[in-house]
C-alpha cells in the first residue's frame, strides 16, 4: 500500500512539474506595425512575427475603420508565406482583413506581409489596426498597430 502511495505521489509530482513548465513557455508574437501617413497617401504597414512556434499555419484578423482607411491589398514580406484572403470589396465593406497564412521555407521570424492602405480624405487622428490571432488558440500573442494621420 505504501509503494502505491509513493508511486502515486511521484506521478502527481511529475505531472505538476510538466504542466508548470508548459505553462511558463512563452507564446510567440504577431504584431501589426504603427506608421504615419497623410490623407490621400498610400501606406504600407508591416505584419511581423518573432517565431512561428512550430506552426505551419495560422489565421489572423486585422480590423480597421473603413470610413477612414481603404484597404488596397498586401505585399509579400521576407518570410515566403502563402497567404489566402477574402476579396478586396468584402474587406472594405466589413473593415476586416482575415487571411489564412501558411509558413513556408526555413524563416521562422520576420515580416509576413505589408498591408497596403490609403488614408481617406478627411481622416484625422489615429486609425487603430486591431489584430487578433484566432487560430491556433493560445500559440501567438497579438500586438495591434495603428496609422497615425498627420
Amino acid at each position: 500500500m505504501i509503494m502505491l502511495k509513493v508511486k502515486f505521489f511521484r506521478v502527481i509530482l511529475f505531472l505538476t512539474l510538466l504542466f508548470g513548465l508548459v505553462s511558463f513557455a512563452q507564446a510567440a508574437t504577431v504584431a501589426v506595425g504603427s506608421v504615419s501617413g497623410s490623407p490621400g497617401e498610400t501606406i504600407l504597414v508591416p505584419v511581423k512575427i518573432d517565431d512561428i512556434a512550430g506552426q505551419t499555419s495560422c489565421n489572423i484578423s486585422v480590423v480597421f475603420d473603413s470610413n477612414r482607411l481603404k484597404f488596397l491589398g498586401r505585399e509579400n514580406g521576407n518570410m515566403g508565406a502563402g497567404i489566402m484572403g477574402p476579396k478586396l470589396a468584402d474587406i472594405n465593406k466589413r473593415g476586416k482583413y482575415n487571411p489564412i497564412i501558411s509558413f513556408m521555407g526555413e524563416t521562422a521570424a520576420g515580416t509576413i506581409m505589408y498591408l497596403k492602405f490609403t488614408v481617406r480624405e478627411g481622416a484625422k487622428g489615429d486609425c487603430p489596426l486591431t489584430l487578433t490571432v484566432p487560430t491556433p488558440v493560445g500559440v501567438f500573442n497579438a500586438v495591434s498597430g495603428k496609422i497615425m494621420v498627420r
